[in-house]
């Protein structure tokens, strides 16, 4: 996969910097491969030296604490999505950006370019492991993808707060298409020679998805493209949705307590959440219905597996919204979908997570732990599961075998913790 640059108007500054930090993409992604290969023929010497019979076929296994190079383009698909997104909204004054932008996307092409070059240059005569390489560029993709996500979202930010405002009235109705500027991104060129998907900027009717929770609403929002439908066995491609990168947060969908858990990955729960026997948010105070130290279980199904994933008490509290309706938004959809979902309650927000989001967006939220993997013939033969690894809990669990054949999808519950 490769990127074909256009040329830029040289006015437009952002945008030249964004082509350029998704080339050091390419290349982190370029060295990342190689580095990765070596690795696993080092592996195999290492094992045939010992004696380990050439008839014999040598199964590497990935440590997935290294980091896979989908990850690093999803990091690319991150900052592309959000630069296509400022694009929408502000129009060609986005592509120009400001001093704050421009300084903040310079650090952060040179931050990864060090890594990247000196990774390059010392790492072959360097006593660090390649596993130790490559653990250092998937962070250092990790940090320029999530950095400068934030830094256009705050741009985005900064120039709608100096627009002119815009009645609601003057807005073109729903489902009328709109005459849009094209938003300017490099041409995504894919080993298999498909054309990548042009971008049409419209407004999409509010309608509940089939299949959602009934206590769930879909909020509307300007779309970049149309949304493939999302199946269990979704995964991320370049031009899809992202695994992380959230846009700001805006505050009529979450509490502010909420979004500062959103932008501080190594924030505990306050002691209202964890101590008390009623948790309550320490900003809104409103009660969210959970229970200190348990987490919910939802069993998806990818790649011929069962997959077991738990959903913390941190995801729940950071999906809250703020008054004392006690609705829940949904973080995923605000990251990786056009589109914003509001949930009822706990449970319509772990029942859409589980219809409407795939296991790649599980496997890369933090919050949402992936305990077990099942192989079809030791599945499951019930949604309801009492997994242990983080001391004892009771749990709901959602899974395509909680209702047998009485319906197509279901969920089973533990009326202690419901």
């Amino acid at each position: 996969m490769g990127v074909v640059t256009p040329a830029v108007d040289p006015a437009n500054v952002v945008q030249a910097l964004v082509y350029t930090l998704l080339g050091v993409f390419d290349a982190t992604r370029d060295l990342f491969q190689t580095l990765k290969a070596k690795e696993q023929r080092d592996y195999e010497s290492s094992l045939r030296s010992k004696g380990y019979p050439a008839s014999r076929r040598v199964e590497y296994v990935e440590d997935e604490n290294l980091g896979r190079d989908e990850d690093l383009v999803m990091d690319k698909a991150a900052v592309t999505r959000q630069f296509e997104i400022g694009f929408q909204k502000i129009g060609a004054l986005f592509a120009v950006g400001d001093i704050q932008s421009h300084v903040a996307l310079q650090a952060q092409i040179i931050a990864l370019q060090n890594v990247l070059v000196t990774t390059f240059l010392y790492g072959p005569t360097s006593d660090d492991s390649i596993s130790h390489q490559l653990s250092n560029l998937n962070a250092a993709s990790r940090a320029a993808g999530t950095s400068s996500v934030d830094i256009l979202a705050a741009q985005i930010q900064r120039q709608q707060a100096a627009l002119p405002h815009t009645p609601r009235s003057s807005r073109s109705p729903v489902g009328r298409s709109h005459g849009s500027q094209a938003v300017p991104h490099p041409t995504t060129v894919h080993e298999s020679g498909s054309a990548s998907t042009s971008l049409v900027r419209y407004q999409e009717p509010t309608q509940p998805r089939s299949g959602s929770p009934v206590n769930t609403t879909i909020i509307e929002t300007w779309r970049g493209r149309p949304k493939p439908e999302r199946t269990d066995t979704d995964t991320t491609s370049m031009t899809g949705p992202t695994s992380y990168g959230m846009r700001t947060a805006p505050h009529e969908l979450y509490c502010l307590y909420a979004i500062d858990l959103q932008r501080h990955r190594d924030q505990q729960l306050s002691d209202t959440i964890t101590s008390e026997s009623k948790p309550y948010c320490p900003h809104c105070k409103q009660d969210l219905h959970l229970s200190p130290g348990k987490a919910w279980e939802v069993v998806k199904r990818g790649d011929g597996y069962e997959r077991c994933f738990q959903v913390s008490n941190r995801f729940v509290v950071k999906c809250h919204r703020g008054g004392a309706d006690g609705q829940y938004s949904c973080v995923l959809c605000s990251r990786h979908a056009d589109v914003d979902t509001v949930c009822g309650d706990v449970k319509a927000l772990i029942k859409h997570i589980w219809e409407d989001h795939g296991v790649g967006e599980l496997k890369h939220e933090e919050d949402i732990t992936e305990v077990v993997e099942l192989a079809p013939d030791r599945r499951r033969d019930s949604g309801l599961g009492h997994a242990t690894s983080r001391g004892s809990r009771r749990s709901a669990s959602l899974g395509p075998n909680s209702w047998g054949r009485r319906s197509r999808r279901g969920y089973d519950r533990d009326d202690g913790y419901l």
